[in-house]
């Protein structure tokens, strides 16, 4: 997990949504910065931090993406995000010792949408839009603890779950290859975080369900390869030039 790269994970999406769109036609660069805020219930509300005062809450989402015109106002995006949400303790008394504690997770979501695009509203150059999508999140769990006996711990794992969403958005058309705007989708999901228990056996483990359910805004610019106006389905470049008529 450590070593995963999110221009690498782009460049696989591209081919991805290539295959999956078949001669869906790339139409443009989008680029995100917004915030996410995931349930992560278990940790909030279940876990061990609530003994120490700790809390994990939304934060900074950004990450880019490629987008297709598959036929006219019908488009497809796969896209990589990043997120991440940490806190640490200060000392707190457990047990007889003076503990401290740090946690943090990190969400990297390798997405796949479909969306369908207003044209109605083009004479004001603003284009609502609204779709649905599907996303591999990877997850990582950073951690370290240690006591005033000089016991210092620390390790992560990681792991990787999928969500579905439903969005909705509005693009602004600033130049005919350059547009602003807004979008709020709505993760649903959970991934499964197990813990070793202290028992006699070795190998027993706990199971845990953690929620990443909760919603995503963003600001998004895109950067177009085709300009706003250029309507075609996405094998039209395959019919030539000939001019269609009735045969006299």
């Amino acid at each position: 997990m450590q070593k995963l790269r999110l221009p690498a994970l782009l460049i696989f999406l591209v081919f991805i949504a290539q295959a999956s769109f078949g001669q869906a036609a790339l139409t443009y660069l989008t680029l995100e910065g917004g915030y996410y805020r995931p349930s992560l219930d278990y940790w909030n509300n279940d876990s061990y931090l609530t003994g120490f005062d700790m809390k994990l809450g939304g934060g900074l989402y950004y990450g880019g993406g490629v987008g297709f015109r598959v036929y006219d106002s019908y488009f497809g995006r796969a896209s990589v995000g990043m997120f991440s949400t940490s806190d640490e303790s200060g000392p707190v008394t457990r047990g007889g010792l003076i503990r401290e504690e740090y946690l943090k997770i990190k969400i990297i979501p390798a997405s796949l949408d479909f969306l369908y695009e207003f044209q109605n509203f083009a004479r004001s150059k603003v284009f609502p839009y609204v779709g649905a999508g599907a996303s591999i999140n990877f997850i990582q769990r950073t951690y370290s603890r240690s006591a005033n006996t000089g016991l210092e711990e620390e390790g992560s794992d990681a792991g990787r779950t999928n969500s579905f969403y439903p969005l909705a958005g509005a693009a602004y058309n600033v130049t005919n290859y350059i547009d602003v705007g807004l979008e709020v989708k709505f993760p649903f999901g959970s991934y499964k975080q197990g813990f070793a228990t202290v028992t006699e056996d070795p190998n027993s483990f706990a199971i845990e369900k953690v929620s990443i359910t909760g919603p995503i805004v963003s600001l998004k610019a895109n950067l177009r390869f085709e300009p706003r106006g250029h309507r075609r389905s996405a094998s039209s470049r395959y019919r030539g030039n000939y001019k269609v008529g009735r045969r006299r």
